[in-house]
């Protein structure tokens, strides 16, 4: 007992202490828990006492040209070619000086790889020049003083970079030669890990030492509160494969920030499977907004921007909370009616200087479609965004849809749907489940970039800039779209190579002609009260499906197989092509043999030892809720006079109180004894250990009765 207690007392303090470690150091960008910081101007009085001015000039600009000098360069030549820079400066050599007309910053972006690309055109749309990768999630932009980066949806933090080495030991000696000040506020510390740097410093161990020497620039100490509302002037050491950064945070993103309410639409009343993730979004309506913002401000604006494929609303969810000017509609009636409803359902945390965007039902394949702006009175369209249709139930520009043998809406099937689109805005921002920006170019489109959104090449951003750009945008991103689409090839011949090392599908004639095979039978003729039970049961079937190609000597038949199951197995499961199984219309009293049938039940008395391949095996398929715990298999089993077993989970498995199993499990079990298995082993495998410790609702009746 008295180890227990020790333990017991020190889990408070290690929980502080790892609670310490987390709020000082960042082990990943993905998770992006970078403090919120309030904007900082470099120029503000309090900073420029901070330092001594002329030092603090030509820092800068030598520290700006490090940070180019060092990141240019691949990791693998990082480390050389910084001691070799930084010898040359501690010698005395010259630093060749930019010149540039605001203070360069480095942006720090999340790191998610099916976010990563978008963020990365975001970054290139918005800043001029554009931002360039130092790594992945790392930007360096010249021009990051004007705050363009702080609406884009990947940013993390911004940070003006005061000192860069190739290891955290030369840094924190750059550092300790500072002469800062702080006056009239406190200071706080943070150290981030973008990537792990070959020379790295532990993350406790620069939290300790650099925290040591911040603490001494003012006389207010150290405020590590990550409250949004805290003054404290940040700093912050950024560690990535090139190097170290030291310099002040000017702005992170707070919970209640631009990109946060962006996440937020997951809270969303209506829901679309196919629906646009937020941040993709935002991203979308950053980069056609870029060229001009203040020309779709909803107040003062004189542009809209539009999406013609609005589904769930997310692209026009995402312009409203910048406070733009947005309207959309759709060809469903169901999705524009989805749309209202999420829309409405955040009018409350909208910003006040713009209302719910326009929403209406329309094809906008039809002439005069985008004439009034999609009922913006007074706007024209510059911009228009669109997750555009894809997928395998999709028909577009002629296509089938014909469901999952499609191949998906091809490039040229989006021709009549993009043509349309061409001359109605000047930018245009496209997602498409294949590359389009061979077609858009064939088509006059201008200044046309394509990025894949996915290392498997299944869904791609797609920008055209027209005339308001000299040249496309040139992003910095993780993987290509041809890298993409290789993936996607190597991917596809993997999974043929694997499918081609199993065993041929037996020929359903074979199955029930084979003496040795396991036969059986799955009773569907129970009525099932709800969808839901429907659902649930022609699902089950399509997992037996499954085992019977695994499972060669399996004949498997589906009694009773008509009515709403086949339906909704038809429409949902492609029963169709179910080509290892028998879909017999007739009962089970039709189709077999009484002499020959077991059905098994959990109620019966009699205990399965062994699997004989002369009997019939029949599953009841029973998911109904409201008749589990009461003998129903059991009741029809003793009406047609069948023999009636149980499986021997009670004597093997005692604990395990919950006996009543899906049809797909019975079916694994009955293959695996068949096969020459123990219970236990066969238990052991398939018996779903999430209901060991249930009490099925007859016991429970009995207990009250």
């Amino acid at each position: 007992r008295a180890p227990m207690a020790r333990s017991i007392a020190r889990a408070p303090v290690a929980r502080a202490a790892r609670r310490r470690v987390r709020a000082r150091a960042s082990k990943s960008s993905k998770g992006g828990r970078f403090p919120p910081t309030a904007i900082v101007d470099a120029r503000h009085d309090e900073f420029a006492r901070a330092r001594d001015c002329e030092r603090a000039r030509d820092d800068e600009r030598a520290c700006d040209d490090r940070v180019e000098a060092i990141w240019a360069l691949s990791s693998r030549e990082g480390a050389a070619a910084c001691a070799r820079l930084w010898a040359r400066d501690d010698a005395g050599g010259t630093t060749t000086k930019r010149e540039t007309t605001t203070t360069p910053r480095i942006v720090l972006t999340h790191k998610n790889e099916n976010l990563y690309n978008a963020y990365a055109c975001e970054m290139a749309a918005v800043t001029r020049p554009a931002a360039r990768a130092m790594e992945v999630g790392m930007f360096a932009a010249a021009n990051g003083g004007d705050g363009t980066t702080r609406a884009c949806a990947g940013t993390r933090a911004e940070i003006m970079p005061l000192a860069c080495a190739a290891s955290a030991e030369e840094l924190l000696e750059t550092v300790e030669g500072m002469r800062v000040r702080v006056e009239t506020r406190a200071v706080a510390f943070y150290h981030d890990c973008v990537a792990r740097n070959a020379r790295r410093m532990s993350s406790d161990e620069v939290s300790r030492r650099f925290r040591g020497v911040v603490a001494r620039w003012s006389a207010r100490g150290l405020d590590d509160s990550r409250d949004e509302r805290s003054n404290a002037m940040r700093f912050a050491v950024v560690e990535g494969l090139g190097g170290y950064v030291f310099g002040l945070v000017t702005y992170a993103p707070s919970p209640s920030s631009l990109s946060a309410r962006a996440v937020d639409w997951a809270r969303k009343p209506r829901h679309f499977s196919a629906g646009t993730r937020a941040e993709i979004a935002l991203a979308c309506v950053n980069v056609a907004s870029a060229h001009d913002p203040r020309a779709f401000d909803a107040r003062s604006g004189d542009s809209v921007i539009v999406d013609p494929c609005c589904g769930s609303g997310t692209m026009l969810h995402a312009a409203w909370t910048r406070g733009f000017a947005a309207a959309g509609g759709d060809v469903s009636p169901g999705a524009v009616v989805m749309a209202k409803q999420n829309l409405s359902h955040f009018v409350a945390r909208a910003p006040e200087s713009s209302a719910m965007p326009n929403v209406i039902e329309r094809d906008a394949l039809v002439p005069g479609a985008f004439d009034d702006a999609y009922g913006c009175k007074g706007k024209r369209v510059r911009a228009l965004v669109a997750n555009l249709p894809f997928g395998r139930r999709v028909a577009l520009g002629g296509g089938d849809g014909d469901g999952r043998s499609a191949p998906g809406a091809s490039a040229s099937e989006y021709a009549p749907a993009l043509e349309k689109f061409r001359d109605v805005a000047e930018r245009h921002v496209f997602i498409s489940g294949v590359p389009i920006a061979h077609e858009m170019r064939a088509l006059g489109y201008e200044n046309v970039t394509e990025v894949s959104l996915c290392r498997f090449g299944k869904s791609f951003m797609t920008t055209a800039l027209g005339s308001t750009a000299t040249a496309p945008l040139e992003p910095s991103v993780a993987f290509t779209v041809e890298d993409a689409l290789a993936n996607a090839a190597g991917k596809s011949e993997k999974q043929w190579e694997k499918k081609s090392k199993k065993k041929s599908n037996v020929e359903l004639s074979e199955r029930f002609s084979n003496p040795d095979a396991l036969c059986v039978a799955v009773d569907v003729s129970y009525e099932q009260d709800s969808t839901r039970a429907r659902r649930s049961v022609a699902k089950q079937l399509c997992e037996c499906v499954g085992i019977a190609h695994r499972e060669d000597a399996l004949a498997m038949t589906y009694c009773d197989f008509s009515g709403p199951i086949a339906d909704e197995s038809r429409e949902f499961f492609f029963s169709d092509r179910w080509s290892s199984v028998k879909m017999d219309p007739r009962s089970v009293e039709e189709a077999f043999d009484a002499r020959d049938v077991v059905y098994m039940s959990p109620d019966a008395s009699e205990v399965l030892d062994e699997v004989d391949a002369s009997k019939v095996y029949v599953v009841g398929g029973i998911v109904d809720l409201a008749t589990r715990g009461m003998r129903t298999s059991l009741t029809r089993a003793n009406a047609s006079s069948f023999r009636c077993a149980r499986l021997p989970i009670r004597e093997h498995r005692p604990e395990q109180t919950h006996t009543v199993l899906n049809i797909d499990a019975v079916v694994k079990i009955l293959c695996g004894r068949h096969r020459g298995e123990s219970w236990d082993d066969v238990f052991d495998r398939e018996l779903p250990k999430r209901q060991a410790a249930e009490r099925p609702k007859r016991e429970r009746r009995e207990r009250l009765a």
